[in-house]
Parts: structure tokens; C-alpha cells; sequence
């Protein structure tokens, strides 16, 4: 009975592929259209200005993800690629209004735009990456085949700094997004690794490692493939379990996570296990990489979290360097007051701006009695110390 058990799980395996199902998420937005009315043809100028409602919903839908200077500067790669085929991005439409004026038929429409393949194309001609002025990636996720040790290239086996099979599938399919990497042999003599930073890495090692290799992003996880005996004709089968997250280097801040796993046949343990690993990278890559590039897009067309420590103040320069913040910085959405102690203090915002465009603000703000410098920033974080004046 249990071989039975066991050989219907190990055919259940192969036939199904377990994966995070992600619903396709949509913005309903308003629009209207504009058509000439010629020589008397109605029928023809409503299907145009149809067509002009539906472009300028994608329009919308389009300035939420990217803002508008990004826009203008990609305007003939936007109208080329995403433009020309807007009913491949619309799901569903009502027409809301219809009115002649001066020879001009104008629709007014509402429409659901799906926003995740917007954000897919846009990724794929590389805007989206751009407004987020490209991170650099690292990947570092262990892996072990039938019959092997558990692998990492940054424990530095023997010199070894060859990529495992699941690396390989990630950066695969996120360069394809625009990702762009940190190289592994040169990350590899820039890392210091102890015995703490084996193989199960956490986002705080992570933070430590991605920000001794320049890198804004660290994918960590671990990849393993386990033997499930044999099928019809004595083939070896085996399924792949991985678990992987990425983490921002500048705050320790998990931005994405996923789990996935995935079976492979063979006549050997090892190439069924390679097979496996194979097709849960690439699962598990394909996953990941909608979630992060959710994230940037959100960041993108609405906030994004900016941490910052403040050096050298006291608790009455504190207070008003966050009224300054929240009453005379653009783009400040919210303030959340981390910690302070002594003379330093934490706190995040959400920004509609970059971390840089934040610090440049405030630069040219007027505190009273004092002023802050900007000491360092990243992507996602500022550190300002206090002057006196």
C-alpha cells in the first residue's frame, strides 16, 4: 500500500507545479475621447474617439506607475510599445457619456486597466528599472543536489565561485527585466565571510554582505533536492524545495519572498536533481520578480519608505526639524519617529521622492538656528548631521 501511496505522489509531482498564484491586479480609471466628426459619418468618429478614450485610460494608468519627467523623456519608446496595442492592457470598459460639439463627437468611458501587465512591459523596456535607477543585485542562495553538500560560492570552498544551478535560473530571468547584477568572482573578493555567514543567511548578514559588494539588493535563500525512488522504467525522480527573499542592503528591509518547488525525471539521481532545481529556479524566479518589481512600481507611482538617522541634535532641534519636514518638504506623505537617543535620531517617511531628491530639499530649508548636512545617502536612506549656525 505505501509504494502505491508513494508512486501516486511521486506521478502527482510530476504533473502538477506548485506556485503563488498572484491576481492580476487592475485601476479603474475615467477618461474621454475626441473624434472629427466627417462629413456626417458619426458611427466612424464614435469608434475613434472610443479608441482615444482607451488610449488616454492607458495614459493615466501609465503616469500612476512612472512620473510625468520620465514620460516625456521616454515618450517614442512608451507610444511604440505600450500605446500601440492598448487593448491588450484594458480588460473591461462602460461608455459613461456621448456628446457632439463644434464637429467633434467626444466618449467619456470608464475603464479597468491591468496594471500588473503594464508594469510587466514597462519593466521590459527597462523604464521601470530606470525610475528606480537601477539597483544592483546579489545573488546568494545555497544549494544541494542528490548526493552533494549543501553549495555556496561565497563560503569560498577551495576558491570555488562558480554559480549553482538556481543562481544561474535568476539571474537568467531577472536579467531579462533590466535587472542588473554584482558579478560573483568580483563580489567574492570583496565580501568577508566568518563562520557565522555559512549557508543559512538572514536579511542582517545580508544587509552586511550586499553592502561590502555595492549592491542594493540581496536575494538569499536555499535550494534543496530530495530523492522521491523511481517511476515507470526504473527513472529517477526527484523534486526540488527552495525558499528565497530578497533584501535592500541600505535598511535590511525584506521587499520580497517566496517558496516554491518542482520535480525532475531522469535516469540518474544527480541530472534528475539538476532538472529539478532547474525548473524551481526558474519558478521561483519568476515569482520573486513580480513581487519586487510590485514593489518598485508602487514606489514609483505613489511612496517609497526613506529611513534617516540625524546626527548631533538636541531633542528641541529635533522637534523642529520634523515640523520642517512635514510642513516645508515636498513629497512628504507620512512621518514615523523611529528612536532618538543622546543626540541622534531615527525615523522613516514615506516620500514621493528619491532619497536623494529628498536631501536636496533639505539642503535649502531654513531650521531656525541651525542647519543639517548630508553626510551619506543610498537609494532608500539619508544621514544628515546638524550644524550650528
Amino acid at each position: 500500500m505505501y509504494r502505491i501511496l508513494n508512486y501516486l505522489f511521486v506521478i502527482l509531482s510530476l504533473l502538477i507545479i506548485i506556485r503563488s498564484g498572484h491576481a492580476q491586479e487592475t485601476k479603474t480609471v475615467a477618461s474621454e475621447g475626441v473624434a472629427a466628426i466627417q462629413q456626417g459619418h458619426v458611427d466612424i468618429a464614435r469608434d475613434a474617439a472610443l479608441e482615444d478614450a482607451q488610449k488616454r485610460a492607458v495614459e493615466q494608468a501609465i503616469g500612476i506607475m512612472i512620473d510625468s519627467q520620465t514620460q516625456v523623456e521616454n515618450y517614442q519608446l512608451i507610444s511604440d510599445k505600450i500605446l500601440s496595442q492598448i487593448k491588450g492592457y484594458i480588460t473591461r470598459y462602460n461608455i459613461t457619456g456621448e456628446n457632439q460639439d463644434s464637429g467633434l463627437l467626444r466618449v467619456r468611458i470608464t475603464a479597468e486597466v491591468s496594471m500588473g501587465k503594464l508594469n510587466d512591459d514597462l519593466s521590459a523596456i527597462g523604464i521601470l528599472m530606470s525610475q528606480m535607477h537601477k539597483p544592483r543585485t546579489m545573488v546568494m542562495i545555497a544549494e544541494q543536489n542528490i548526493g552533494g553538500d549543501l553549495y555556496a560560492w561565497w563560503t569560498d570552498r577551495d576558491g570555488e565561485t562558480d554559480l549553482s544551478v538556481v543562481e544561474n535560473s535568476f539571474m537568467d530571468k531577472f536579467t531579462e527585466k533590466g535587472f542588473e547584477f554584482i558579478d560573483h568572482e568580483t563580489a567574492s573578493k570583496e565580501i568577508r565571510v566568518t563562520k557565522a555567514y555559512r549557508t543559512d543567511l538572514n536579511a542582517s548578514q545580508a544587509k552586511t554582505l550586499g553592502k561590502q559588494a555595492d549592491a542594493e539588493v540581496v536575494i538569499i535563500g536555499k535550494a534543496v533536492a530530495k530523492s522521491y525512488g523511481e517511476v515507470a522504467g526504473g527513472m529517477k525522480s526527484v523534486q526540488a524545495d527552495l525558499s528565497a527573499k530578497a533584501v535592500r542592503t541600505d535598511t535590511g528591509q525584506v521587499i520580497a519572498a517566496t517558496t516554491t518547488h518542482a520535480a525532475g525525471v531522469h535516469i540518474t539521481d544527480i541530472s534528475a536533481g539538476t532538472e529539478a532545481l532547474k525548473k524551481v529556479g526558474n519558478l521561483a524566479a519568476e515569482d520573486l520578480m513580480t513581487k519586487i518589481l510590485a514593489v518598485y512600481s508602487k514606489e514609483v507611482g505613489s511612496t517609497r519608505p526613506v529611513a534617516i538617522t540625524i546626527n548631533g541634535l538636541t531633542k528641541t532641534q529635533f522637534v523642529k526639524f520634523k515640523d520642517v519636514l512635514r510642513n516645508q518638504v515636498r513629497g512628504i506623505k507620512d512621518l514615523h519617529e523611529r528612536s532618538f537617543s543622546g543626540t541622534t535620531a531615527k525615523i522613516s517617511v514615506d516620500s514621493k521622492t528619491s532619497a536623494q531628491q529628498l536631501s536636496d530639499e533639505l539642503l535649502l530649508r531654513d531650521f531656525g538656528t541651525f542647519s543639517v548636512d548630508v553626510v551619506g545617502s543610498t537609494a532608500n536612506s539619508l544621514e544628515l548631521k546638524v550644524m550650528p549656525k
